[in-house]
């Protein structure tokens, strides 16, 4: 009986026993002729002496593979941490400087928003998951959240400054690091496991800017001081930089802050990175 018929028995023990019964039976019957008789030649009596000694060996080499099924230790690759905070990936995993998510929120949406996204989404992304708020925000250590306070940044909506003083701090700190960035809202929600594969598929050393792109409400048509074929990717559903869009927008960022056209700040965003990327949102089509 093989290894795998074992475990498919309710009585494994039983089985086990069994099995080891008859190996031992048989082994008995070995040893007898291997130990021989006063009469058996010298050489004889070394080859079977020989023999009982491969024989035991394989033998307690099959009782262990019985008994201690390697996929049950501890140690194993198989072995999973149900920690619900466990953010960070596991080392020398090929995929977790991929992306970093700064994630913006307000102090009155930490303990809610942003404890849930924390605890859901956030552990499925190849990469760093960051809350931006106000720079009075307090997090109790309990709460076991990754939030960074900005300096003289409130949580004043539109939230202009906080998301170009939010990229700035992910590219002052972490461009090195990952190849893709980031901006979305508290209350969007993301497939971990489809931006890895999405992203994967661009190379990041190429500028891309990346979402949903839009071109302002119609009663805002003019409003927006945008041209004519230019549009901006929204805030809602989030933007993703290239890591070369942020090198190229965000030694800039002090002009953009002092030169804003309209209240919006997906539409500031966009017209920054039009003015130093030299790139408009990406429509689909281009990244199908």
């Amino acid at each position: 009986m093989t290894s795998s018929k074992v475990y498919e028995s309710s009585g494994l023990h039983r089985v086990a026993d069994r099995e080891r019964g008859t190996s031992l039976s048989k082994l008995s019957k070995v040893v007898p002729k291997a130990m021989g008789s006063s009469r058996s030649s010298g050489p004889r009596k070394l080859a079977n002496v020989l023999a009982s000694l491969v024989i035991g060996f394989a033998l307690a080499t099959w009782l262990r593979m019985v008994w201690v099924p390697a996929g049950n230790s501890c140690n194993s690759p198989n072995f999973q941490r149900n920690d619900p905070f466990l953010s960070t990936p596991e080392p020398n995993h090929p995929s977790k400087n991929l992306l970093m998510v700064g994630v913006m929120t307000a102090a009155i949406f930490l303990e809610t928003r942003a404890v849930a996204v924390n605890r859901t989404w956030a552990q499925t992304i190849p990469g760093q998951v960051a809350f931006f708020s106000s720079g009075a925000s307090n997090v109790p250590p309990e709460w076991n959240l990754p939030v960074i306070s900005l300096p003289g940044v409130t949580d004043a909506y539109p939230p202009q400054k906080k998301s170009f003083m939010m990229l700035k701090y992910m590219h002052d700190n972490f461009i090195d690091k990952y190849e893709w960035f980031m901006r979305a809202d508290d209350d969007v929600y993301l497939r971990g496991d489809r931006m890895e594969t999405f992203l994967r598929s661009l190379n990041s050393s190429h500028t891309y800017f990346i979402g949903q792109a839009g071109r302002g409400k119609v009663e805002e048509l003019g409003l927006l001081h945008l041209e004519s074929d230019d549009n901006f990717c929204m805030g809602g559903t989030g933007m993703v930089f290239s890591r070369a869009t942020l090198r190229k927008m965000i030694p800039h960022v002090s002009y953009c802050l002092k030169n804003l056209w309209s209240t919006h700040e997906d539409v500031e965003v966009g017209r920054c990175i039009k003015k130093f990327a030299g790139i408009d949102c990406t429509w689909s089509y281009e990244v199908r």
